[in-house]
Order: C-alpha cells, then structure tokens, then sequence
C-alpha cells in the first residue's frame, strides 16, 4: 500500500480535562491511515465515561476513502501505570508503523505525513523522532543547549540525558517488537530505557527538523514529579540492560566505545547516589555493594536491583 497503516497509542491516566485536546490533534491529522488506540489506565476522574460520551462525535468527524481508513478504539484496563498501557497498546496495533501520544500533548496536523515521508525517503531509519516546543503554563519555548534534539546514534547523549520525546517518536512496529516493550516495573524513565536499548543494538534515530509537537509542562501530576532520586531509575535500567546483554551474549559484540559509555554512566549515576544519601545521613553501604559487585563483573540478577525501585529507601 502507498500509505501504510499508523497505529497510534495515546495512555491517559485522570488526564480527563486535558485528553480531548490530544485526541482532537489525531483528528485534525492530514495523513489519511491510522488507527488510534485510546487506553484509560484505569482512571477515577471519570474519564472512560467522558470518552464514551465523545467517541460517536469523534467518529462522525473522520473521513475514509477507499483502502485509507481511520478508526479510533478506546480501551480501559486496570490501573498499572504509562509502560504497561503503552504494551497493551502495542499488543492490539495493527499498523506497519507506532506512534505515541501522551495525553497532554498535541501533534501539528501534518505531523504523521511528514513522518511517513521522512522514512520514505530515508528507509535506512526505523525509528524517527521531531523537533518540538515546550508550553510551560501558557509560555511557548524552544528547547536549548543539550535539550536540543539531534539525529543519528547518539548513545553518549542519550546516556546522560532523555534525548527522545515518547510523544513524537515514530517507529517501524516489527523492529520496536525486537527492542522488547517498555518495562512495566519502572514508573519513570522508562522512555529513557527503551531509546538507550534501540541505541545500544546499533540503530539510529532520525529526527524531523520542524517543530510538530507541543508538549505540555509544569502540571503537577507529572510522574517525574512524583519520585526522588530519579538517578536511581536510570541506574536500574543501566545495570538491568548491561546485564540482559551480558546473559545474552552481545554485550561482547558490543563496539568498546559503547561499552565504556555504559560502564562510565553506571558508575557516575552510582556515585550521585552515594554522594546524596550521604549529605542526608542515609546507609550507603547496599549500594557501594551493588557498585562493587558491578565493577568485579559479577553476575547481577534483576532481583537484586529491585530495591533501587523501593521508595520507601529512598
């Protein structure tokens, strides 16, 4: 087909007030096929029933010619946080390609054409991104300095930072199903987890040079918000990732460069840690251990890390 199918995978969790917004961009897109799946993460502001209300007119304002079609399917499940929502997304897409939406943010309306396009004439990326404007409490700003997005493989940036927006990432859904799926046990960063394991395997991640998203900030129920010490999310994953490769087998395949980003990222997220519990008069002798045993190279098990999830140790 000229126009592939885009599965879109829009979460929303008590975000009743704002979701409309987000799905009235999906709407107001000029690509002509795409499926948009809607999954209230087991909201208590009434939002299922707000969407039920809205689905019949959101329907009416869709238009479907031939082979290009346009459905939009709302979903509710228990409440098990954004990583198992977007999985459960994932599993019912029917698309050749996935895109996310956070329910706060908003698409330009030629954001999935000019997307589909990019990889049409760039089919050595499988997964893309575009620039974007932040809107901080009604104020419009372009990200600067190293929150600027760039394209290719850039895992040192990545390691360091969330370099990818989830709301304007766009990928081909057969190579996301070889990444493996957002884990479902971190509550934040697992953005971040996903972009560094797509990197680490060697891909590149284009990048769309117009701003065609906004994203929202500044409200208080945003998850980051919500958590201390994020370090230790991004250290979870580090130490998770490094050894998965490991027990696989390509951590060795890996270029030495990559590796050595890794282990440094590990070591400095593990320092931050030791250095921040100990200015608060917290035990750091568990996570010195935990360091140790990484830089001896012993084998690691998923378990054992699962306290750095705890918060109640943090």
């Amino acid at each position: 087909m000229d126009r592939p199918l885009i599965s879109i995978i829009l979460p929303t969790f008590n975000r009743r007030l704002v979701v409309e917004r987000a799905i009235e961009s999906v709407i107001n897109q000029t690509y002509p096929h795409w499926e948009l799946h809607i999954i209230d993460d087991g909201s208590r502001d009434g939002t299922w029933m707000h969407l039920l209300s809205k689905l019949p007119g959101w329907k009416g304002k869709l238009t479907s010619f031939g082979r290009n079609q346009k459905s939009i399917q709302v979903h509710q499940t228990e409440h098990r946080g954004v990583s198992e929502a977007r999985n459960f997304g994932i599993k019912k897409a029917e698309g050749e390609w996935i895109a996310f939406l956070d329910s706060d943010d908003t698409w330009s309306p030629e954001k999935l054409n000019k997307q589909m396009e990019f990889h049409k004439n760039y089919p050595e990326f499988l997964f893309s991104q575009t620039k974007e404007v932040w809107n901080k409490k009604g104020n419009l700003l372009e990200p600067k300095g190293k929150y600027q997005k760039i394209s290719g493989n850039f895992l040192k940036e990545s390691l360091d930072l969330c370099m990818v927006t989830c709301s304007s990432f766009f990928s081909n859904k057969q190579a996301l199903d070889q990444m493996g799926q957002f884990r479902t046990e971190l509550p934040v960063c697992e953005d971040y987890d996903l972009w560094n394991r797509i990197l680490l395997t060697g891909h590149s991640i284009g990048l769309l040079s117009e701003n065609l998203m906004v994203r929202y900030g500044g409200h208080d129920d945003q998850l980051s918000n919500q958590y201390q010490a994020l370090e230790r999310f991004r250290l979870y994953s580090l130490l998770l990732t490094r050894e998965e490769f490991v027990q696989k087998g390509k951590w060795e395949e890996l270029p030495a460069e990559s590796k050595t980003l890794v282990q440094k990222a590990i070591l400095s997220r593990g320092e931050t840690i030791i250095l921040g519990r100990t200015k608060r008069g917290k035990e750091t002798k568990w996570i010195e251990n935990l360091m140790e045993d990484f830089q001896s190279e012993k084998t690691i098990a998923k378990t054992d890390l699962l306290f750095l999830l705890d918060d109640l140790s943090f």
